[in-house]
């Protein structure tokens, strides 16, 4: 089986700048992504959201290859979510439903928790300086 790739922020930003058909997968909830921002460029697909809260692979591997079509599966893709657990968690599915190149971002989004139990003040795509919008 293919390993899942680690990426930090500015690593999984260079690797979509060199490879124009690589794509960026945020699996954060509807509620992360809308209100703390997501990174620009990023396509949507949660790993898990409302009302269950839990992960419906199936789903999730046919949404993924419904938005990149007969390629999905060999297409470079780089998962993003809060703080690298549920993008580990949603590349290794991929992995084992025969997806080739897939990576993640370790540092999430939002990255680790600091001193004060807080994101953002650590690392992570946003305090990276990675590109961002807040919608």
């Amino acid at each position: 089986m293919t390993t899942l790739i680690q990426y930090l922020p500015k690593k999984a930003l260079e690797r979509l700048q060199e490879n124009a058909d690589a794509v960026l997968i945020d699996v954060r909830c509807e509620a992360e992504n809308k209100f703390v921002g997501r990174p620009i460029d990023a396509l949507f697909v949660p790993w898990l959201d409302d009302p269950d809260w839990a992960p419906h692979a199936q789903d999730f591997i046919a949404a993924i290859k419904r938005s990149l079509g007969q390629e999905a599966q060999s297409t470079e893709i780089i998962l993003i979510c809060r703080s690298g657990f549920r993008s580990d968690d949603a590349g290794k599915c991929l992995l084992n439903h025969g997806f080739t190149n897939v990576a993640h971002v370790v540092s999430g989004f939002e990255g680790d928790l600091d001193e004060n139990d807080q994101r953002g003040n650590v690392n992570g795509w946003r305090h990276d300086g990675m590109p961002w919008v807040q919608c």
